[in-house]
């Protein structure tokens, strides 16, 4: 009896830790900290870092592949997902995100469970960055508003530039340095392989041909709505449940990231204390152009729709507001008398001292 008994509570147990894991998810902060590493860069790329960490064993191959100097003429005969085939053009971010694996996987995890919220964490990051002056126009890239939301595009149309900054010191007001704070290494050829776009309106990844130019990349057409060749990103299960499941950690420690070799960007003065990866105010701005506290993450987007029936990520955000400050009034009024107590019950005492 007793050991029928202890099975039951351990498996009550299991299934308590299991419905936890499943609930747990990370927060926009945590997203902050670890998009901070590469959400200042262009769109193009960016659509193809964050597929690509969802399959890292492929980029593991294709860092293996480019290291024995494998021809680039040969990658499209690859048997790697179609985003690392892509990103294989660009050797030094292959290189880089194989050497920090960690942050890789984590990254992937986290885009697999929580696509949507990895968008606007990207979106929150260009808004603080472009507050802050560092994310401007330059030769190398154009920074345009689009409706709400910030693209980074290149300046010209064949050649693409991956840019260097330090992520603790990018996205605040910067103090005590001089010059700019994102810089660019050598171009690279911009190509057919670029075929992946984020779709910023419903926070997720376009597939599609790619042209020449980027001007008609800010007129997205939907699947079914006259260009049919447009299809919606979606993680594979098959490859991405292990990956989740070994290394989706929001209570854990995130993991840092290593510059890439022969990183040229801007390194702190002597002197300076260090600073957190991203700054965390008490009440964090919206990129839309409000200021409120950091909802919850939402549940990770359905196979179809990818805010879940909501047209945007902004009525979201409303809906999540109102219900915390519906919530929490309550309890603020009534947190006055229960504060003051205490005070009367010790008024009560001394009163009974001096009878």
């Amino acid at each position: 009896m007793k050991t029928a008994l202890f099975l039951l509570f351990a498996g009550c147990l299991a299934l308590c830790g299991r419905a936890q894991t499943a609930d747990s998810a990370y927060s926009a902060e945590q997203l902050d900290q670890m998009l901070g590493p590469v959400a200042l860069y262009p769109d193009p790329l960016l659509a193809l870092i964050l597929p690509a960490s969802t399959v890292p064993a492929d980029l593991t191959l294709a860092a293996s592949y480019l290291a024995g100097n494998g021809s680039p003429d040969d990658i499209e005969a690859q048997p790697w997902d179609p985003s690392v085939k892509a990103l294989a053009h660009y050797p030094e971010i292959v290189k880089w995100m194989n050497e920090n694996a960690d942050w890789t996987q984590s990254l992937g995890a986290a885009f697999a469970r929580q696509p949507a919220d990895v968008m606007k964490s990207v979106q929150q990051l260009r808004a603080q960055a472009r507050a802050a002056g560092t994310l401007v126009d330059t030769p190398q890239q154009v920074v345009a508003m689009a409706g709400d939301s910030i693209r980074i595009v290149p300046a010209q149309t064949n050649v693409i530039y991956v840019p260097e900054y330090d992520p603790a010191l990018v996205y605040e007001t910067p103090v005590g340095y001089a010059g700019p704070l994102i810089s660019f290494g050598i171009g690279f050829p911009a190509g057919v392989w670029l075929g992946y776009q984020p779709d910023w309106d419903n926070f997720g990844i376009w597939v599609g041909p790619w042209s020449g130019g980027w001007a008609y990349r800010r007129e997205w057409r939907q699947p079914g709505g006259g260009d049919r060749h447009w299809r919606n990103w979606q993680p594979d299960p098959h490859r991405t449940r292990d990956l989740v499941r070994n290394f989706y950690h929001p209570e854990g420690r995130l993991p840092f990231t290593r510059p890439r070799e022969g990183y040229h960007g801007p390194l702190p003065q002597r002197g300076d204390s260090p600073r957190p990866m991203v700054s965390r105010p008490p009440s964090r701005p919206d990129f839309r152009g409000r200021t409120m506290d950091a909802p919850r993450p939402s549940s990770p987007a359905p196979a179809t729709r990818l805010l879940n029936g909501y047209n945007r990520g902004t009525q979201t955000r409303d809906y999540s507001d109102r219900g915390q400050r519906s919530r929490s009034a309550p309890v603020r009024a009534q947190a006055a008398p229960h504060q003051s107590a205490p005070a009367r019950n010790s008024e009560r005492g001394e009163n009974r001292k001096q009878h």
